[in-house]
């Protein structure tokens, strides 16, 4: 019986899957703006008019023409410049694929983990004003990258949290640590930006420039178990594969049901027509 109504009824079925399935991509989440204005960080409402990497890059690379000479790359230079936009472009927190960008990560970020909605993909974190530590990491390192510059994340704690996202960056034979989120104060210090295993056997100078942003015993237990990762390898590839699949996904649903709308219509009109014929011709043979 419910078979019989399900294939009664298919082309209607098709339709109201292909609205469903259609609908998430015209909508628009109303989101939260929240007052940045009270806050220390060093985030600024204007660069948020950079949506894409290209962009931001070029903004970069304006700042550091007038400083510096096009001759030749000072990476120092151009790494700490890029560095201080980054922060200022993003203000501490979670961005999250909304309904509209991709539902199918977006929900399953509600309802099965919440860092699947989390996103990875540089030009769409750019989208929003909030970033993580690793997602701010990624615009960084990535706008580096394209420059020819090497880097590599750095973790501390846990893979599984509590933890932190930084960068090294190498330049001058050497790594070089950056933190593009958490704003340490690194003017506080004589030895800036040094490796991340300089600091391992300098923890007084992480306590020094962390200092109100990550308290002693966090810090100390962070530092208990630092990871690396590989030289210009993204640090989250299976999870940009995912938000890649999934968003291509929410547009090939609805053609698929709209292709199977047309098919069924078009199915539908030749057995009409068939029938028409069918019954054309037996009228003239009665006749």
């Amino acid at each position: 019986m419910l078979s019989k109504f399900f294939k009664n009824h298919l082309l209607l079925i098709h339709i109201v899957l292909s609205i469903i399935t259609f609908i998430p991509l015209i909508i628009s989440e109303i989101k939260t703006s929240k007052d940045f204005s009270a806050n220390s960080e060093l985030f600024k409402i204007e660069l948020t008019r950079f949506k894409n990497i290209n962009d931001l890059t070029a903004h970069i690379d304006g700042i550091y023409s007038v400083q510096h000479s096009l001759d030749k790359m000072d990476t120092s230079a151009y790494v700490n410049i890029c560095s201080e936009i980054v922060k200022r472009r993003f203000f501490h927190g979670q961005s999250n694929y909304s309904i509209n960008e991709n539902w199918i990560a977006s929900l399953s970020g509600k309802l099965v983990w919440s860092h699947l909605s989390a996103i990875v993909d540089p030009d769409d974190i750019l989208n929003y004003n909030e970033a993580l530590c690793s997602q701010q990491a990624i615009v960084f390192t990535e706008i580096l990258n394209r420059k020819g510059i090497t880097t590599r994340w750095v973790g501390w704690g846990k893979k599984e949290g509590p933890g932190h996202f930084l960068t090294e960056v190498f330049y001058n034979n050497n790594w070089h640590l950056y933190d593009v989120n958490k704003e340490p104060q690194w003017q506080k210090i004589k030895n800036k930006h040094n490796s991340m295993s300089y600091y391992l056997n300098n923890r007084d100078s992480l306590c020094i420039i962390y200092e109100g942003l990550i308290n002693k015993a966090t810090l100390s237990q962070f530092l208990n178990q630092v990871r690396y990762g590989q030289p210009n390898k993204f640090p989250a590839k299976k999870m940009l594969l995912f938000h890649r699949v999934t968003k291509f996904t929410t547009y090939l649903i609805p053609v698929f049901f709209a292709t199977l709308i047309v098919s069924q219509v078009l199915k539908s009109y030749k057995i009409k027509r068939r029938r028409k014929k069918s019954s054309k011709f037996k009228t003239q043979d009665s006749v």
